[in-house]
Order: C-alpha cells, then sequence, then structure tokens
C-alpha cells in the first residue's frame, strides 16, 4: 500500500468530479499491483463519508458502486467485487435508498451468477461428508465461491424483472445446499 493518506478532501472532490476524473484520480492513487487492502481501505473512508454527510448519501451510494465496479477490475476481483456490491445494494434499499441511486436487482444478480467460476452442470456438490475427500482444492474452492455469490445473489432474486435470469438464480439456488 502506498505511504499517502487519502484525505476527505480528496473524497469530497472524486464524489462531484466526472467519471474522466474519477478515473484519473484513480490512475495518480491506486498501487501499481493490484493490492485489495488498498481498495478496501478506500471503500471504508468513504462509507465514513457517508455516514457523515446524510444529505449527500444517495451521491455517495453512487460513488461506492462506481468504486466496486473499478475495484473489481483492478484490486479486489470480478468475483469480491460481484459479492460486495450485491451485499451493499441489499443494504442500502434496506436503508431506504431511492432506486435511482442503485443498480437494478437484474444487473446485480447477472454479476454474481456471471462471477462463479464453474458452470452449473460442472460444480461440485457434496450427496453426503464423504464427497469432500474425493474433490480436488480447486473444485471445493469454486463450488465455495459459488456458494458464496448465491448467498449474496438471493436477496435479489424477488425484484427481478429478467425470468430467465430468475429461473437461472433459482436453478443455482437449488443446488446452493449441497455446494462445499
Amino acid at each position: 500500500m502506498r505511504d499517502e493518506v487519502v484525505t476527505y478532501a480528496e473524497l469530497d472532490r472524486l464524489l462531484v468530479s466526472p467519471e474522466d476524473a474519477r478515473r484519473r484520480w484513480l490512475d495518480q492513487h491506486q498501487p501499481a499491483l493490484p493490492e485489495a487492502n488498498w481498495w478496501l481501505h478506500l471503500l471504508l473512508l468513504v462509507e465514513a463519508r457517508w455516514d457523515d454527510r446524510p444529505a449527500e448519501r444517495p451521491e455517495w451510494t453512487r460513488l461506492t458502486i462506481w468504486l466496486l465496479a473499478e475495484a473489481g477490475r483492478s484490486g479486489l476481483g470480478e468475483r469480491e467485487a460481484a459479492e460486495r456490491t450485491a451485499y451493499y445494494v441489499a443494504q442500502m434499499r434496506d436503508a431506504g435508498m431511492p432506486a435511482s441511486s442503485l443498480p437494478t436487482a437484474d444487473a446485480v444478480v447477472r454479476a454474481c451468477l456471471d462471477a462463479i467460476p464453474v458452470a452449473l452442470d460442472k460444480v461440485a456438490v457434496l450427496d453426503s461428508p464423504q464427497d469432500l475427500a474425493t474433490l480436488q482444492i480447486q473444485e471445493m474452492r469454486d463450488s465455495r465461491h459459488a456458494r458464496g455469490l448465491l448467498n449474496a445473489a438471493e436477496p435479489h432474486l424477488p425484484d427481478l424483472d429478467d425470468q430467465d435470469l430468475a429461473d437461472r438464480l433459482r436453478a443455482w439456488l437449488a443446488v446452493k445446499p449441497r455446494l462445499v
């Protein structure tokens, strides 16, 4: 992680900046090598501003969503960013955040399902605890990642508009109890 500190004043400027200025800021501040901790720290700072500045919460929420998308391409990776975004959006909906500040349930669930590292018909499932001993480590990881993404996506099921997407999520949810 770089030694420089991101100040609240910088975050306040980032909040009102257009996307190209935000990208330039990220290019100047993020570490050369992807570092998840840098992104997590930045997200915590933004969350603190969200808490401190209630009148600007919709804008801070949109910035958080944007930062999570950028982090998915850079420091956190697609899977973790999709999972964190799904949980964040659910939390913000529960907090009464206007829908205009949030991605749709369809976008959130699609990102989660797209981030699952293995196809539904290839994912490792357990019929009994003894099955665990037969799995390779990557099969266990992929199954575990699928479970985490499904846990994050599931609360969005009632809000889905795309029935094909809802059916796809339901198919995954049917095997979720047997995932590692």
